[in-house]
């Protein structure tokens, strides 16, 4: 650094990697330690069990059976990098959470079984992202190990523990989550070598796949992360700026207006496919059915969200308890369907006991645990947000599988249930979000002093500095 100016080594050594190593120590193997190489092969341990559950009082992911013994070893050796103000704000607010479950349960004098599942889920939860603060934090490798492990896991699940929605849709409950975590990993091969023509074909065929098989949201999330990490539009042209400045609200502007157009392309192509045929017969009825809803396509598909709204208006501070059953709520579902002309089936509702149906990180939580149960995820829906916006900035070398897994993780929160097999994903999303936001300051700053030094127009230098490009 001269002159409090971040030179081209500084700027490449201290914010997006560590310095380079001058001499390998013994022992280690292509530059890894042998406690390195254990964390590595635990990562992909627990990155391919992930999928796999057993049934104890509930369904549990082998790999968290796994972290059990493991977290008081990682927390005696390496507690101190969960000491982090982003983990802290989250750790206290997932306590709140279990409290507001705790009280509601005492308050409703729900069955111990729904009790120790609901709670359960909660603390599982708390393990798994303390455990992966740990061994992933800063860790651009091991990430990547971890989420190519579990997309690995995914697809053998499904071969040898298919689960019983498979018999109704073969892709989107078993196949294409392992499919599309690796065709997406793929891509940041191409990324990280700067070939964006490859990368956007490569992300146009997994889109392509998706929409044959009308899995809509995968369609969706994949399209918006793609149009916010492939440069579309170039910085400048010649003297002429084409884009706000990096880090300006203009900037962020922009780039919600280009999210808010892969979302409305996606509807398009879906549309298209129903319109045209290319589609199954039971794929386009289900697409009519659905647009003919009140909230179109994209509510059209979760009423269960209408109707866990209603369950919460009914008891907003203390919760229905863990795993509630009303069969009141279920009938309310069906009216709504009924009213808009479409048929529904509540089977799976009513062989649950009547679970008040709500599809989604956040009004699950609301529901079965009263207030405090929300504000967890409203908190984590804001850092998501910031985190595709930070990703979408800076470009890292694997934003394709970041921007993808961001923004599924932003959908999850509002329209998919909190299921055993989220809780670890969720926390590598949540890692991912954390990572992002304190490299980008250190890059802010970087510029901030290279513009206040009049050296703005000049590019970052770096294999890894970001893109400039939206």
């Amino acid at each position: 650094m001269a002159n409090g100016i971040p030179n081209r080594a500084a700027y490449r050594n201290g914010v997006w990697r560590p310095a380079r190593r001058s001499a390998r120590p013994k022992g280690e193997i292509a530059g890894l330690k042998p406690a390195s190489i254990a964390a590595d092969v635990l990562i992909v341990v627990i990155g391919v069990t992930s999928s796999f559950l057993v049934h104890l009082v509930g369904d549990i992911p082998v790999a968290e059976l796994l972290l059990l013994p493991v977290f008081p070893v990682v927390l005696i050796m390496q507690g101190k990098r969960i000491n982090r103000e982003g983990l802290r704000l989250i750790g206290t607010l997932i306590g709140l959470w279990l409290l507001g479950q705790i009280l509601t349960d005492v308050y409703r004098t729900t069955a111990a079984v729904d009790w120790m599942r609901g709670d359960a889920r909660i603390v599982f939860f708390a393990i798994d992202l303390v455990c992966i603060a740990i061994l992933l934090a800063h860790n651009e490798r091991r990430r990547m190990i971890f989420i190519g492990a579990y997309g690995i896991g995914s697809l053998l699940v499904t071969v040898l523990q298919p689960p019983e929605l498979m018999a109704d849709d073969p892709w989107k409950f078993g196949y294409s989550t392992g499919v599309n975590t690796l065709l997406v990993l793929a891509s940041c091969f191409l990324y990280t070598r700067r070939w964006y023509s490859l990368t956007a074909l490569t992300l146009a065929g997994v889109v392509c796949i998706n929409l044959v098989q009308n899995f809509r949201s995968a369609v969706l999330t994949i399209l918006i992360g793609m149009v916010l990490v492939i440069p579309l539009v170039p910085e400048r042209v010649g003297r002429l700026t084409l884009l706000p400045r990096v880090g300006s609200a203009a900037r962020v502007a922009v780039l919600a207006a280009f999210a808010v157009g892969g979302a409305l392309a996606a509807f398009g192509l879906v549309r298209l496919v129903t319109a045209t045929g290319i589609i199954g017969e039971n794929a386009q009825a289900k697409n009519r059915e659905q647009a003919r809803g009140a909230g179109g396509l994209l509510l059209g598909g979760r009423p269960e969200i209408l109707v866990s709204s209603r369950a919460v208006i009914d008891s907003p501070l203390l919760g229905h308890g863990s795993y509630a059953r009303d069969f009141k709520y279920l009938e309310m579902l069906a009216d709504m369907r009924a009213e808009e002309g479409i048929p529904t089936d509540l089977g799976d509702q009513e062989a649950s006991g009547g679970m008040i149906p709500a599809h989604s990180h956040l009004m699950s939580a609301w529901v079965q645990a009263g207030i405090l149960g929300a504000p967890l995820w409203l908190y984590l829906f804001w850092l998501v947000l910031k985190g595709i916006s930070r990703i979408a900035i800076l470009r890292p070398p694997n934003a394709p599988i970041y921007a993808w897994m961001l923004v599924s993780f932003a959908w999850d929160i509002l329209f998919s249930p909190f299921g055993s097999t989220r809780r670890l994903i969720d926390s590598v999303a949540i890692l991912i979000i954390l990572d992002m936001l304190e490299m980008g300051e250190r890059v802010m700053q970087a510029l901030k002093l290279r513009r206040e030094a009049g050296l703005g127009r000049r590019p970052l230098r770096g294999r890894l500095a970001p893109s400039m490009r939206v």
